[in-house]
């Protein structure tokens, strides 16, 4: 079965393909050393992070900010007991009640609101809820082995500083 085409014409066309792949270049705009110098130039221009230690704790929305943090790690057995998400969530939940909070106030003031904004604030908090959970866990209080051993040996030494014999 012949298909036409010749062995002359193949050849020619892997011929033009090897030419045109050896000399296809980016300009020199786009050159790897002009892109890297570029990422290098942007990111010397970016504001440094802020955290939240960095800012300044005064004012009201900070105020209940950090109050509420405190509360939610509380209900949820204490800031030792949580994980690192966990902890992120709860700033995350924190930053949108506080939103949520001032857009509440505008709308009582008969100030416009973004309805959209609003929707978005409490569709994040209740997701980040969920995620949390909405009932307080106890916290434990027990005292553990190495509490228990430290205590004991604070009683023995006081009895021998008072030369009182331990039973």
């Amino acid at each position: 079965m012949h298909l036409g085409v010749g062995k002359n014409r193949i050849r020619k066309e892997m011929s033009n393909m090897e030419t045109h792949r050896v000399s296809a270049r980016l300009p020199r705009a786009c050159s790897r050393e002009s892109l890297a110098k570029r990422r290098r130039q942007h990111k010397a221009t970016q504001p440094p992070l802020l955290t939240r230690a960095q800012l300044d704790g005064r004012t009201s929305a900070a105020k209940a900010f950090d109050k509420l943090v405190a509360d939610i790690e509380a209900d949820l057995g204490g800031r030792d007991q949580l994980s690192t998400i966990q902890l992120v969530l709860i700033e995350a939940f924190a930053g949108a009640a506080v939103t949520l909070q001032h857009l509440n106030t505008r709308l009582a003031l008969g100030q416009e609101i973004d309805l959209g904004q609003y929707a978005q604030t409490v569709s994040a908090m209740v997701r980040v809820a969920s995620r949390l959970g909405l009932r307080r866990r106890a916290r434990d209080l027990t005292p553990s082995l190495s509490d228990l051993l430290r205590e004991d040996q604070a009683r023995q030494q006081a009895a021998a500083n008072c030369g009182v014999a331990d039973d």
